[in-house]
């Protein structure tokens, strides 16, 4: 029979064995139930560089100088020198008109301005014109009779008062003077009424008729000196653009034309635009005057600009299913007379607009903005890696590609938090 207390050691040297193979084997816990550790702070290298934000808009170039060329008149096309597609030079005529029914205009109206002429000439001479003239014969006339009459009077008071001639004589006189009183009243009126006459109304109205002949007879003469017309541009001859969905007519001689017919068209290509339009989400980032890069498949090198307008009006065509987008017309700078191959309207654009640039900004980590009690940003900055960190108060500017731009910073190293 074993004895019980000289097993004990035995029992327990092979239980401590059964732990600690136990413990070797057990499976390691779960990384969620570790202990956390705290990532040491990353410096974080800052200097000058180049910061932009862009904005970029698909448009199309257009020429600047697109001028639809109308009749300037009613009448038949004469002659007709150049065709579409052809090159034509500032100055260069490009078709006649006849100007038979326009010639007859023209001669109504200077009959016209004739007849005015020659009333205001009448008018502004009429204090010494012929009815002022008879105006003052008359009144020496009714002067005179009064005069003869008066003194026929007094030489028959004074018969009559030595009885040598009757009363119904005296009485006849004395009739024959208030007449001769009464026509020498209405000669005098009858002279302020024909001086007033070249003086007043009828004058100024005279001057207004005699403009308008003027205007008149001048417009037509400006009509009769464009029966040729002439490319206000050098460019190239196109179809000309019509109201609404009409057909162009055929310029050809001896077709009839109405005045403001659309006859040819033509584009210059000294100057040119680019236009584009933008979402409504991004309208607010954009401004008059933001410079603008151009590039396009059509043509090589990058062509600079500046937005020259924004449009006030929507032009999307259905708002129910797309939003509001807004036209944004671009100037291009860049010299074009040379581009090889030539630039020309309708070519497809990418257009850059430079919302943001600084040639020698700094950018930090957004991370790195920090706030003291007072709200105020700062950042933990050092000049040099082995400097000791200070407070740096700084002014936030914008966001761009390379964190956020600040100022108050100078090269060195800025602290962002570790994870």
């Amino acid at each position: 029979m074993t004895n019980p207390i000289t097993l004990k050691p035995a029992l327990l040297f092979f239980g401590l064995g059964a732990l600690i193979i136990i413990a070797l084997r057990w499976p390691p816990a779960p990384a969620g139930t570790r202990a956390t550790t705290s990532t040491a702070p990353d410096w974080v290298h800052i200097e000058p560089r180049l910061l932009e934000t862009r904005l970029g808009l698909i448009g199309r170039i257009q020429a600047v100088n697109q001028v639809t060329l109308t009749a300037p008149f009613d009448g038949l096309l004469a002659e007709v020198r150049v065709h579409e597609g052809q090159r034509v030079e500032k100055g260069q005529v490009l078709l006649t008109l006849d100007p038979a029914q326009l010639q007859i205009q023209l001669r109504q109206a200077q009959a016209q301005l004739l007849k005015a002429q020659r009333e205001a000439r009448r008018l502004q001479h009429w204090s010494k014109g012929s009815e002022v003239s008879n105006a003052r014969r008359a009144l020496n006339n009714a002067r005179q009779s009064l005069a003869a009459s008066e003194s026929n009077r007094r030489d028959t008071q004074a018969l009559f008062e030595r009885g040598i001639v009757a009363r119904m004589e005296l009485e006849t006189l004395e009739q024959q003077v208030r007449s001769d009183q009464q026509q020498l009243s209405a000669a005098i009126e009858e002279l302020a009424t024909t001086l007033a006459y070249g003086q007043g109304e009828e004058r100024h109205i005279a001057e207004m008729e005699l403009a308008n002949a003027q205007a008149h007879h001048q417009a037509f003469e400006t009509l009769h000196a464009r029966r040729e017309v002439t490319a206000p541009v050098s460019g190239y001859v196109v179809r000309p653009v019509m109201p609404g969905d009409g057909q162009p007519v055929a310029v050809q001689p001896g077709v009839a034309v109405s005045r403001g017919t659309p006859l040819l068209g033509v584009i210059g290509l000294d100057r040119f635009q680019a236009l584009a339009r933008v979402d409504e989400t991004d309208l607010y980032l954009l401004r008059e005057g933001m410079p603008v890069q151009i590039t396009g498949d059509g043509f090589a090198g990058e062509l600079s600009g500046r937005i020259l307008a924004i449009g006030i009006q929507n032009e999307a065509a259905d708002q129910q299913d797309t939003g509001a987008r807004y036209k944004v017309q671009v100037s291009i700078d860049t010299a074009v007379a040379d581009f090889d191959p030539p630039l020309r309207t309708g070519m497809s654009a990418r257009l850059a607009v430079i919302l943001y640039r600084d040639e020698q900004g700094i950018a930090v980590p957004p991370h790195a903005l920090r706030r003291d009690e007072s709200g105020a940003t700062y950042v933990l900055y050092r000049a040099t890696a082995q400097a000791r960190p200070e407070r740096v108060m700084v002014s936030p500017r914008t966001t761009v590609a390379q964190g956020v731009v600040v100022q108050g910073l100078t090269p060195g190293f800025v602290e962002v938090p570790g994870s």
